[in-house]
């Protein structure tokens, strides 16, 4: 028999909470089967069960804040009987926990818990037998004939899952050059474009066949209710406005804008030998200038300043539940292509729901790019502990005047929200000159 425990969610996390059991009691579980999803002070996070068997019992109700390293349920044989300790019913509070605790060091049980180490690459030299990946994970690889080797596990203890391998399908997708720049431009998914080269290769006409193809039928507009409806707040939400409103109210925040020409930053990226996004582009001048402005990168501790000795870059990443800022450790020991290959690994976790706190937490200083979704300009609330956050709108071609010239240049806006407890504006404002000079000179290599 198996003992599932509440697993360890970061050095800093003491309790969390059950939202939601995948399974049932009763029910057939597979090693590496969604078993339950944990709430914790920002995210919701799948976990999966640690065993195959039967799912006996569930020891913890949903909703209920427990320690971590609670056994919250057991698996084993279908007909397997169930220690009288366990015969009770499920935990409905915090106050059996101790029978429970006890029970951890009953003889001739075998405990199992739920690993929670942080992303780990697989060595190259490994089996495919050898690699920690999902049942689900495996069955994909083999299917697309993929090797599970060196793909790079958003699961707990570094499990390579599903998604994973979908990704490393997605990358591997046959193309010329050509057709990958096209498609990149139109932005067209080469996953679902049929090429018609050499063993399925997509070839420039492929591209601009799907291009020129007739768009297909948009997805109904939502209805609105016919009455008045309250929609129950999610865990997330209620955090969010939480901190968003407790960040307005003791933050007293102060805007700056400036305006970005972005010719020499599309010329860097075009010439880049790896890939890189715009954003991350945006990521890296932000900690190239907080190396030279350290005086940003600071907290308010009440009676006294404090300055960070490491940048940790905080992302915002939208979801449909909320919003969340996953960060990037010590950034300022990155390169732009560190930076981005990091970048891309949390916001891909952060949409698989496979953030861990530790993910999420430690930030200085935030970026809030809504570029992506046509926005020019918008003002964000700091993220605390943060005294500042950026605020990026997208790149658009205007009209400006270059040396007595008018000329059309890729002009993007930042706005930085500052705490004027911390950041003056002459602060504020040598900052962002600095950042606008960094992105409009470019020069990365």
């Amino acid at each position: 028999m198996f003992e599932v425990k509440m697993p360890k969610l970061g050095q800093t996390v003491e309790e969390a909470m059950i939202v939601q059991w995948l399974k049932q009691e009763g029910d057939e579980v597979k090693e590496g089967e969604p078993l339950f999803t944990v709430q914790t002070d920002k995210a919701e996070i799948e976990f999966e069960s640690p065993a195959a068997g039967t799912l006996l019992k569930i020891l913890v109700e949903a909703g209920i804040e427990i320690p971590v390293l609670t056994v919250v349920a057991l698996i084993g044989d279908k007909n397997e009987a169930i220690p009288t300790e366990y015969t009770q019913g499920a935990i409905s509070g915090t106050s059996t926990q101790s029978k429970i605790e006890e029970k951890n060091e009953v003889k001739g049980t075998k405990v199992v818990e739920i690993p929670s180490s942080p992303t780990v690459t697989v060595p190259t030299m490994v089996t495919s037998e050898e690699v920690i990946a999902s049942p689900r994970a495996k069955k994909l690889a083999e299917k697309h004939n993929v090797s599970l080797q060196g793909i790079q596990g958003s699961g707990v203890g570094g499990r390579i899952m599903s998604s994973d391998v979908e990704m490393a399908v997605k990358s591997q997708v046959k193309a010329t050059p050509v057709a990958r720049k096209l498609a990149e431009q139109g932005g067209i998914d080469l996953q679902s474009v049929k090429g018609t080269g050499v063993h399925g290769k997509i070839m420039k006409e492929d591209v601009e066949k799907t291009k020129t193809s007739p768009p297909k039928e948009t997805a109904p507009l939502p209805t609105f209710p016919t009455t008045i409806q309250k929609v129950p707040l999610t865990p997330m939400r209620k955090i969010i406005a939480e901190r968003m409103g407790q960040s307005m109210h003791i933050a007293p925040h102060y805007y700056i804008t400036v305006e970005i020409d972005m010719t020499n930053a599309k010329t860097l990226r075009g010439k880049l030998p790896f890939k890189v996004s715009f954003n991350d582009i945006v990521l890296y001048a932000t900690v190239r200038t907080l190396r030279e402005f350290p005086l940003v990168n600071v907290q308010w501790g009440g009676d006294c300043i404090i300055q960070m000795p490491d940048i940790n870059l905080g992302v915002a990443v939208a979801l449909p539940q909320g919003l969340i800022v996953p960060v990037v450790k010590k950034a300022q020991e990155l390169s732009l292509e560190g930076l981005a290959k990091k970048a891309k690994e949390l916001i891909t976790k952060a949409q698989n729901n496979k953030l861990l706190p530790d993910d999420y937490t430690g930030n200085t200083f935030t970026v809030s790019n809504l570029g992506p979704y046509g926005v020019d300009h918008f003002t964000a609330i700091i993220n605390q502990p943060d005294s500042a956050i950026l605020a990026v709108g997208q790149i658009k071609d205007r009209p400006v005047v270059v040396e007595g010239g008018i000329f059309i240049r890729p002009i993007m806006k930042v706005t930085m929200s500052c705490d004027h407890r911390v950041i003056d504006g002459a602060l504020g404002g040598q900052f962002m000159g600095r950042f606008r000079e960094i992105l409009e000179m470019a020069d990365f290599m």
